[in-house]
């Protein structure tokens, strides 16, 4: 690699000098040479060819001091680096060239291996910064476009495939009905697929389709896939055969990419073969390869076609009465995944007999101490699909339901999701990730489903201030976004979602996650009530409830009342100031986290704690004020409500907890 070096010194002996010294590495085209006598010359020198990697500059000059194109630099040459030239009386002016942006120095007289060192360094640093440069911008612009032309197409297909699908849950609709309906959503998946396929090729070529393997049997794998395509081939009226020479075999491979390789081949292969025709799958193992075979008995292919069957676009039949329609993508995107999976992919293929496509890809065994991590099965509806609502406020007379929060820009996706969800739970809804903030902190909702492309705060942003912020942390959030990537999932959860659905999606599904998120919730509300003592036991245990709990919240909770233990003009406002929240908060997250609320959570506390103090034989009376209580007979009455005895009953119990 040339590094490119413009002298800017007014001693004239020193080019001859340098083109000496250096001539070996010149001839070897490592270095390139260009003089200017003067800061003038430099800047006329600059203006003309801009492509120079370092600066050599001496400070003192005639015309234009050192110091003085030094500052003029950045704006001329933003990628390269200045070398500073000077006399070892000049120390000062090196001192303010350095701290003017200078990369280096050298000291006259010049040291000709120190100078080669020093350039050297400074050409590595500046190749480093210009990839660097590069790839940012490079990268950026990629993701800006896959995340924009994600959520551009998959909103609308979302809001097209999700209201078909509602009808056609609908038993009553009469068959030409019914019949449309199904056109509609077969082209909806249909170009869904063709988006899926473009992306990915572009992914691809920009590097960021990585390979993620995960455990998985793939003869099973494969079968599943093959299995997928019965229906179609049934009503082409095609023999669709799989057979492998092992029944199975366990490996590390990377499922999504052996699906799309899959599907587009088996595609291709049934939609060019014809009623009564074969598609035949075969699978053979050999050590850490899998050879795949995909035969079919249809029309074949010319042999002047086969060089070019895998460029992208390319058509076998461009005419204008041609008899299967296709875009090109499929073979292309095939090819190209096998070939970053280290596998290759070959055809052969007889016109008006058929073809056969050899695809071999590899798999790596387990190690011992992998984790088990199953490859997900692949359905026979390959293609998932989404839904929406508008704006339904929550219903007061109906406030046992949970709450959901739904965040989504596009407001007929939202108006869908909300009309959808409401007849199981209230749902608010909000159009931006600030509305949802402000939304999320009023009304703790106890689940938000959130779009992550949202204008003034994103889903990621969303997440973490509803996570780190102590009032929302406990609210299970759900992301639904068109970005499907492994990384944007990872990032997502990285910031704390608790699940993550892409576009389209399956509104089903959505329900389950949201079921099974409260059902948790629920299940942990009831561990949380029994920790902090506001449930009755339920197992017979004799011990006291523990004195401290898992929760964060409600062991801060505890800490401050403890803290204000004997203190009886401690209240639930008392609390809710100390945790900066207003009454209304506390109680709402109280309520939610533990079923309890803010003042029984005191009465609570200070029970427990009297337990600890009678098991230290202090008397009842002693007792109540020291937990709180001004009037020992509220304390005893009190106590007996929650442990079923009197203070008296219980020490005469031999300090056992009923």
């Amino acid at each position: 690699m040339k590094t490119r070096i413009l002298v800017v010194d007014d001693e004239v002996q020193l080019q001859p000098l340098m083109q000496q010294r250096f001539r070996h590495k010149i001839r070897a085209g490592e270095y390139e040479f260009r003089f200017a006598v003067s800061g003038h010359d430099a800047l006329e020198s600059i203006r003309e060819d801009a492509d120079i990697d370092v600066v050599l500059l001496d400070i003192n000059m005639p015309d234009i001091s050192g110091l003085a194109l030094l500052a003029q630099l950045p704006d001329l040459l933003p990628l390269s680096r200045t070398v500073m030239v000077s006399a070892y009386g000049d120390l000062n002016n090196i001192r303010v060239a350095m701290n003017r942006g200078a990369f280096d120095f050298v000291m006259k007289p010049i040291n000709f291996q120190d100078l080669e060192v020093t350039i050297d360094k400074t050409a590595r640093h500046v190749s480093q910064l210009r990839e660097s440069v590069h790839a940012k911008a490079v990268a950026e612009l990629k993701a800006r476009f896959f995340d924009n032309i994600t959520h551009e197409f998959r909103t609308p297909l979302s809001l097209i495939l999700a209201p078909v699908d509602t009808l056609l849950q609908n038993p009553q609709h009469d068959n030409r009905t019914r019949h449309s309906l199904l056109t509609i959503r077969r082209n909806g998946r249909q170009l869904l697929h063709l988006i899926n396929q473009l992306l990915d090729l572009a992914k691809l070529e920009a590097g960021s389709l990585p390979v993620i393997e995960s455990r998985g049997d793939v003869i099973l794998f494969v079968a599943q896939v093959v299995d997928s395509f019965r229906v179609i081939a049934d009503q082409k009226e095609l023999a669709l055969l799989f057979s492998s020479d092992t029944a199975g075999l366990e490996a590390l491979f990377d499922g999504d990419k052996w699906e799309k390789i899959l599907k587009n081949l088996l595609s291709n292969a049934i939609k060019f073969t014809s009623a009564g025709g074969r598609v035949s799958v075969s699978c053979q193992v050999q050590e850490d390869r899998v050879t795949l075979t995909i035969s079919d008995t249809g029309i074949g292919i010319p042999a002047e076609h086969l060089p070019h069957i895998f460029d992208r676009f390319y058509q076998v039949d461009t005419s204008l009465t041609r008899a299967y329609e296709g875009s090109g993508i499929g073979l292309a995107l095939a090819n190209e995944l096998t070939r970053q999976l280290g596998g290759t992919v070959l055809v052969e293929s007889v016109p008006a007999v058929g073809t056969t496509f050899t695809v071999e890809l590899p798999v790596h065994s387990i190690p011992e101490a992998a984790r088990v991590e199953e490859q997900q099965p692949v359905s026979a509806d390959a293609e998932p699909w989404l839904f929406t609502r508008g704006q339904a406020e929550a219903d007061e007379a109906d406030a046992t339901k949970p709450l959901i929060l739904l965040v989504e820009d596009n407001a007929e996706l939202l108006a869908f999701i909300a009309e959808s969800l409401a007849g199981t739970y209230r749902v608010l809804t909000a159009t931006n990730g600030r509305e949802a903030l402000d939304i999320a902190q009023r009304e703790l909702p106890d689940v938000v489903v959130s779009d992550v492309m949202m204008p003034e705060l994103d889903g990621y942003q969303l997440t973490r201030h509803l996570k780190n912020n102590p009032t929302t942390d406990h609210i299970c959030v759900v992301l639904l976004t068109a970005r499907s990537a492994a990384t944007s999932r990872r990032e997502g959860l990285a910031e704390g979602a608790d699940d993550y659905l892409t576009k389209p999606f399956d509104l089903d599904e959505l329900r389950l996650r949201l079921r099974n998120l409260i059902s948790h919730q629920e299940k942990l509300r009831e561990h949380y009530a029994r920790q902090v003592g506001s449930l009755a036991p339920t197992n017979g245990t004799d011990e006291a409830p523990p004195a401290t709990v898992q929760d964060a919240f409600l062991t801060k909770l505890n800490q401050i009342i403890e803290v204000h233990l004997d203190d009886s003009n401690f209240r639930a406002e008392s609390m809710a100031d100390e945790v900066a929240m207003s009454i209304r908060t506390l109680t709402r997250k109280l309520t939610m986290l533990a079923g309890i609320s803010p003042a029984r959570l005191i009465r609570t506390y200070r029970l427990r704690r009297a337990i600890d103090l009678l098991r230290q034989g202090h008397p009842v009376s002693e007792t109540a004020y020291m937990v709180g209580f001004e009037n020992p007979s509220y304390f005893t009455r009190a106590f007996k409500e929650i442990y079923q005895q009197t203070p008296s009953e219980y020490l005469m119990a031999g300090n056992r907890w009923p």
